[in-house]
Parts: structure tokens; sequence; C-alpha cells
């Protein structure tokens, strides 16, 4: 996902004297579930190696931590279907 800016997150507000103070942020949505990375949580960036129309790196973001009552954070869920997608490959192979 490229980094973009956009009037979802995009801040403007007034500054003493009237003037006007506008800042950006970036927001990264996770690539397992789908939901907002805000600042303060700690997250993974995996690079993806795909040719692409333009020469600048790609990456996937996920959510390191846990949510409540979840035993996996998104990343450990992600890298676990990546493990049994490479065991199914092996045994369709051996078979």
């Amino acid at each position: 996902m490229a980094s973009t800016i956009t009037s979802a997150n995009l801040v403007i507000a007034s500054a003493a004297g009237g003037a006007l103070v506008t800042a950006a942020f970036t927001a990264y949505e996770c690539a397992y579930c789908g939901s907002s990375i805000v600042s303060e949580e700690r997250w993974v960036r995996e690079k993806i190696y795909e040719t692409s129309t333009d020469d600048s790196p790609h990456y996937h973001r996920y959510h390191a931590d846990l949510f409540a009552e979840q035993e996996l954070s998104c990343w450990e869920k992600h890298e676990m279907e990546l493990e049994n997608a490479r065991t199914a490959r092996m045994v369709a192979r051996i078979m």
C-alpha cells in the first residue's frame, strides 16, 4: 500500500493568532484483518518481491500485538497460513 495523503488522514487545526496548521500522518491497514494500524500499536512490515509498474518497493503491514482474547497476532496468523500452504505443497508433491 502506498502512503497517500487524503482527507481521511489530513488534520487541519487552528493555531495561535488564527493561523491554520496542517499535519498529515500516514495511516496503514493490516493486510490480515484489514483494520487500521494506529501509531501506538506495534506492527510488522513485510516487503513484497513482485514486479510492479513502478520501481518503488511494496509492503504489507500486520499487527504485531494481540487483540483482546486472541491467541495469535495478525502477523503470527499470516505466518501460520504461509507455513500451512508450504506443508500442503510438500505433501502434494510427495503423493
